[in-house]
Parts: C-alpha cells; structure tokens; sequence
C-alpha cells in the first residue's frame, strides 16, 4: 500500500494543492471551498478502501484477547469524548467552535483582522449543535461491530458495510444539522480567505508550497 500511495495517491495530493492555489488567483466563494473538501473527503475514502484488506489481515491475526482490550479501548474513547463535549453548556459549545474556526484559520493565514474574526463569531453563531446525536450514532456504530468480533463466516463482509454505509446510523436531523453546518463552514471560510491582506496571501502561499515540497520530497524516495 506505501508504494501505491507514494507512485500514485500524493500525486493526486499535489493535484489538490494546484487547485486551491489556483482557485485564490479568482475570487473564492463557498462552492470553491466545497469542491476542496471534496477532494480531500475523495482522498479519505480512497486510503480507507486501500487500507481495509490490511485492516482485516490484521484482525484476523489477533487472538480474542487482544480484540477484547481493542473493543475497551475504543468504548473508553467513545466515553472520554462523551464526557468531553456533552456537558458543555451553549456559550461554551460556541466560544469552543469560534476557538476551533480561529485556530484553524490562523495556522494557514496568520493574525487574522478584527472583520474576520467577526465572520469566524458569526459562523460560530449559526453553526447547529449536533454533538449529541454524533455520539449517540457513534456509539451504536461501535456496538454492530463488536457483533462481529466473533468473527464468524461472513464477518468481513458485514464489517465492509459497516465501514462504507456509516450513515445508515445518522438521523435525518443529524443529516440536516450536517449539511447546513458544511454550508455555514463553507461559506466563513471563503469570506475569511477572500478578505486576506497581502501579508496573509503570502503566508498562505507558503503554507501551500510547503506542503507541495514535503509530498514532492515523499514521491521522490518512493522512486529511490
């Protein structure tokens, strides 16, 4: 899988960071923005499909002790995130979110100006609280896969499903609540990018070029 990834996967990487440069020589909206997640979510799926064969060598190798101390570990995930984002109350889910949306944005542009900032507060604002059915949806994806650690035939096939029809556990309101919080996402980040100085344009470029250089410098030792 490392030489499929390095021969042919970055590639499609450096494919994606041509995009987005391109894509900030116009003016950058929301459907722009959308098309780069795309991409990526692309990219995701791709390893994760390369990945699961390995996946089930790998379960089929450990003995039934070892999948039920990975089984604990993953529920003592669920209830550390559980114990984490539940409690919170509205105001701080919101200053948790604008936090996350200035961090992220910074990391990539710099110190962000008093009018991005404000954009980051308003998406922060519109965003729709879902943290709650996410874990619920979670949760029960995590109890069908410990039906199938008893690994009995067909166990991989069922796990396949499992792995590629995650949303059959989403709610419609979950679904909606998703899908208008990619909007709100979206559309915050084009206007933030959109209304960058030439410092932070600068910044950005270089963000992007440092990346191309590390992947082109993965390509390179994988022909080695």
């Amino acid at each position: 899988m490392l030489d499929w990834h390095r021969s042919e996967e970055l590639q499609t990487y450096l494919a994606i960071l041509d995009l987005i440069e391109s894509d900030l020589d116009k003016s950058v909206t929301a459907t722009a923005v959308s098309r780069w997640a795309d991409e990526l979510v692309a990219a995701y799926d791709r390893l994760k499909q390369r990945s699961i064969p390995l996946a089930f060598n790998i379960g089929e190798a450990m003995s039934d002790l070892q999948l039920k101390y990975f089984m604990e570990e993953m529920y003592e995930t669920q209830d550390e995130l559980e114990q984490e984002y539940l409690p919170r109350s509205e105001a701080e889910f919101r200053e948790q979110t604008y936090d996350n949306f200035e961090e992220g944005m910074s990391g990539f542009m710099g110190r962000l100006e008093k009018s991005q900032l404000h954009r980051l507060q308003q998406a922060a604002a519109d965003i729709v609280r879902f943290d709650e059915a996410w874990l619920a949806q979670r949760r029960t994806w995590l109890q069908q896969g410990e039906k199938l650690l008893d690994r009995k035939p067909g166990w991989q096939e069922a796990a396949l499903d499992l792995l590629n029809n995650r949303e059959q556990f989403e709610s419609p309101a979950y679904k909606e609540a998703n899908l208008h919080n990619q909007g709100v996402i979206y559309s915050a980040l084009a206007d933030v990018i959109e209304a960058r100085t030439q410092k932070q344009d600068e910044r950005l470029r270089d963000e992007i070029e440092d990346f191309r250089h590390d992947l082109n410098k993965l390509i390179a030792q994988g022909q080695e």
